[in-house]
């Protein structure tokens, strides 16, 4: 075999990244609106009124993929990607923005949070996968790490954070640390929730993350928050056997 190519620097990044996702592939929406600069006071937003992604593109923001469900297509790209306070991390506008009230709030009660992984492309997330195949083999890769096409980050709404000593970077220990237990009290409000719950494996395929989030509008995360549901999956089908509950003008989940 030749040797390998270099990894770019954004995909290095990644390596931290072992969250991978499942997210299923969104399908670029006609109607939906571009992403704006302004943004809503956070008071508002709490209060119920949906954001852009909520009216316009609720189908790719719910969108749910998994290890058998790929992108479609593999190698889709949002095109709303902005930097988040730092060239190296991408995130899809909106994303960024209730991710900066998230990072505010946190703040104001004592936690400092970073993040450490955002938007990958299809490229860099299969050097990622590349890179954990060869330093752990397959079978411990795929428990950490997502295909490319796979990927929750590839979407653009996904991000890994830790705090900022960086004492528990990529472990599960994070989600005993004063902001790994904020956030996975707070995050809903934002309109983020943990992909990969504890104890939760056998239905994700992949171990516990409490660093690994994933937007998904302020409505649906306060809702899965007051309903106690875990996973997306698990919500979206509920949802759809009671319409009567479904909030106007709320597209049916695909």
């Amino acid at each position: 075999m030749g040797p390998m190519a270099p990894l770019t620097r954004r995909a290095v990044l990644a390596l931290g990244g072992l969250a991978a996702t499942g997210l299923l592939a969104p399908h670029a929406s006609a109607d939906a609106a571009p992403a704006t600069g302004g943004r809503l006071p956070r008071q508002v937003r709490r209060a119920g009124s949906p954001t852009d992604l909520e009216r316009h593109d609720r189908d790719n923001l719910l969108v749910v993929v998994t290890k058998d469900r790929p992108l479609d297509p593999v190698d889709y790209a949002p095109d709303d990607l902005v930097d988040w306070r730092d060239p190296d991390y991408q995130l899809r506008a909106e994303v960024a923005d209730q991710l900066s009230d998230l990072f505010d709030a946190a703040q104001e009660e004592g936690h400092r949070l970073r993040v450490i992984s955002g938007y990958r492309s299809h490229e860099t997330q299969r050097e990622t996968y590349d890179y954990w195949v060869r330093t752990t083999g397959r079978k411990a890769a795929d428990a950490t790490s997502a295909r490319p096409g796979h990927s929750e980050h590839q979407t653009g709404l996904a991000v890994d954070l830790d705090n900022d000593k960086g004492t528990c970077y990529l472990d599960q220990c994070f989600g005993d640390t004063a902001e790994g237990r904020w956030l996975a009290e707070e995050a809903h409000r934002f309109g983020f929730v943990i992909s990969y719950p504890e104890g939760q494996r056998e239905r994700t395929g992949y171990t516990y993350e409490p660093w690994h989030v994933r937007y998904v509008g302020p409505t649906v995360a306060g809702d899965m928050h007051r309903e106690g549901f875990l996973l997306l999956e698990d919500y979206l089908a509920a949802e759809a056997l009671r319409p009567a509950l479904r909030r106007p003008g709320r597209a049916r989940p695909v």
